[in-house]
């Protein structure tokens, strides 16, 4: 019996050793737009004319990079480390329709009158999850097909 508790103690403390390492290794900190990959940086002149980046944060952790970049609407994008999008919250404002997948815009129109999605997150899975200003989140497959309201 006290060598099973010594056991779960050892790896609840290991557990929590390589916690604390893994995010002391992850390095989290604002650089220049210019440092944004070229893929990123079209996304911005396509999706939102007229709007300057305000800051980008880079997030090197140990298995990916990931830009976040707040926009001078207070829109924030997420791009991974070749640019390519991951997620858009607008904070409350809506999103640019041309990002919006048009089987999702499509079916929320038609079941969420008047609800702007404010937020789209793109799932490595291909999934997305969208935010509805309403505060209710659907989760759709890659196709845009709907899957489940999320809690």
């Amino acid at each position: 019996m006290q060598i099973k508790k010594k056991s779960g103690l050892f790896t609840a403390i290991l557990a929590v050793a390589l916690s604390l390492n893994l995010s002391a290794n992850a390095q989290d900190k604002v650089v220049p737009a210019s440092e944004l990959p070229a893929p990123a940086h079209a996304f911005i002149k396509q999706h939102f004319k007229g709007q300057t980046i305000d800051v980008v944060r880079k997030d090197k952790g140990l298995i990916s990079t990931d830009y976040d970049v707040r926009l001078s609407n207070g829109i924030e994008v997420e791009f991974d480390d070749k640019g390519n999008w991951e997620e858009v919250d607008g904070n409350h404002i809506a999103v640019p329709a041309t990002i919006i997948p048009k089987t999702i815009a499509a079916y929320t129109a038609s079941n969420y009158k008047g609800q702007a999605i404010v937020k789209i997150d793109k799932k490595r899975s291909g999934d997305y999850k969208i935010e509805l200003a309403n505060d209710i989140e659907l989760v759709f497959d890659k196709t845009g097909k709907f899957l489940r309201i999320d809690d």
